[in-house]
């Protein structure tokens, strides 16, 4: 769960890892409020991390009212002192216009074990790759912060203007049109990952969507590697998630789209590390899938997949695959819950061996045996229950779903609604945190 840029990264930091003194209180447990706004698009995009003492943190995105082609990332931790969420702060404003479009995430935040410095990965229209006046696109920034997301550093640039794959910095592949950037951090290391309009070579003047990966131990300094396709597996479709195992080794999760005429419906999930051959994890057997998703995550050093994608017959379901080596994964269908219908926004966890995967629900009539989110556990990566945050007072709830698990194997899950199905309402718009008890 957990895809799922750059700065201040260093040197002379003495930040604790975890913070120091005696235990605070933790957030409540079950569903509370994290922030509440009357505005239409204001807490969108949530991404969850968890601090040295097992509390929240979250980075989220807000449309602004009097602009609405300029969004802003924002940031807000619990504070155990005070038993209450900090006012948030900006991470960075001025961002122009970003896709909101269902299921995608422009920001994703992340925190350093080592030194508890904290990074922001987000999405930012510029002028930066045309020639002036003309159309802006997107490039790819990370905001650093070293003081528990109080402030924050002016964010760099990861996305290139040339990508020197083809060993022309001034001529290369313009590649702005950057999306869903996904980060992780650990011992001093940034990792980025990203899709951009600049994978294999298509034709002479044409280039596959691709995906990108990117590091850095220094402010500014970035490596760039193109991510590989497999097979007839060629075009990127925007859906990845990027996670680190626990020696600190990234891994990329990443959906392609055949190019093969003879299965033009076929994608494929795809596993990776940065300097490794890519791994098909499973394909859908040509059946169209219009909104694939996919979530990555590490028990120590295996890798799992977790993803919503329809294959043969019927209809999509939840899978999650595991494989011990990273060289080939079995699959695993999560059970359903009657009416069972999410897996547009689903985020992965494992802790000492068990995992958990949450997803949005959005079902209709009945509304299955429970509410949302659903989670969906396992202590062997076969056999997986089903169930649910809540009972059926939510009919949908999960939407940009984001979980993690704490040292003691407790989920914490934060997402967006738009209003509380819950009668009497118990909150309305914004986001919501749900505390395993």
């Amino acid at each position: 769960m957990h895809v799922r840029h750059t700065v201040l990264l260093l040197g002379t930091l003495t930040f604790a890892g975890c913070q120091c003194g005696p235990p605070t209180p933790s957030t409540p447990a079950g569903f509370s409020q994290i922030y509440a706004t009357t505005a239409t698009r204001d807490g969108v995009m949530p991404s969850l991390v968890l601090d040295g003492d097992d509390q929240p943190m979250v980075a989220f995105a807000r449309q602004d009212s009097t602009g609405p082609e300029s969004w802003s990332v924002l940031f807000t931790r619990y504070d155990g002192t005070k038993s209450a969420w900090t006012t948030p702060v900006v991470v960075a404003t001025g961002l122009g216009a970003l896709d909101d479009n269902p299921t995608r995430q422009q920001l994703w935040l992340a925190r350093d074990s080592k030194d508890g410095r904290l990074g922001v990965a987000f999405t930012k229209t510029e002028q930066f790759c045309g020639t002036a006046n003309s159309n802006p696109e997107t490039t790819i920034h990370v905001s650093l912060s070293t003081d528990q997301g109080a402030t924050w550093s002016t964010s760099d640039r990861v996305s290139e203007a040339h990508y020197t794959r083809n060993n022309d910095a001034v001529n290369g592949v313009p590649v702005c049109d950057t999306s869903m950037p996904r980060i992780a951090m650990k011992d001093g290391t940034v990792h980025v990952a990203w899709a951009a309009n600049a994978g294999e070579v298509e034709t002479m003047t044409n280039f596959y969507r691709g995906y990108y990966y990117g590091a850095s131990t220094a402010p500014g300094t970035w490596s760039h590697t193109l991510l590989p396709n497999s097979g007839l597996f060629h075009a990127g479709r925007d859906v990845l998630s990027l996670a680190l195992d626990s020696s600190g080794a990234p891994g990329i999760a990443y959906a392609m789209l055949s190019t093969d005429s003879a299965r033009p419906n076929d994608s494929a999930y795809l596993f990776t590390r940065p300097t490794g051959s890519p791994v098909v994890v499973d394909t859908s057997d040509n059946v169209q899938n219009d909104a694939p998703q996919l979530a990555l995550a590490f028990d120590g050093v295996k890798p799992r997949v977790a993803g919503h994608l329809a294959k043969a017959t019927g209809p999509a379901h939840q899978w999650v695959w595991a494989s011990a080596d990273g060289a080939t994964f079995s699959a695993a269908q999560v059970p359903e819950d009657a009416e069972d219908k999410g897996g547009a926004y689903l985020d992965l966890s494992y802790q000492a061996g068990k995992g958990v995967l949450a997803y949005d629900y959005s079902g209709s009539g009945a509304k299955g045996t429970c509410g949302g989110p659903k989670l969906a556990r396992s202590a062997d990566t076969t056999t997986w229950t089903i169930c649910g945050a809540d009972d059926l007072s939510h009919q949908f709830l999960g939407e940009y779903v984001t979980a993690e698990l704490t040292s003691s194997g407790k989920l914490m899950a934060a997402f967006f609604t738009d209003a509380d199905e819950a009668s009497p309402s118990r909150f309305g718009k914004g986001l919501v945190l749900y505390r395993e008890p």
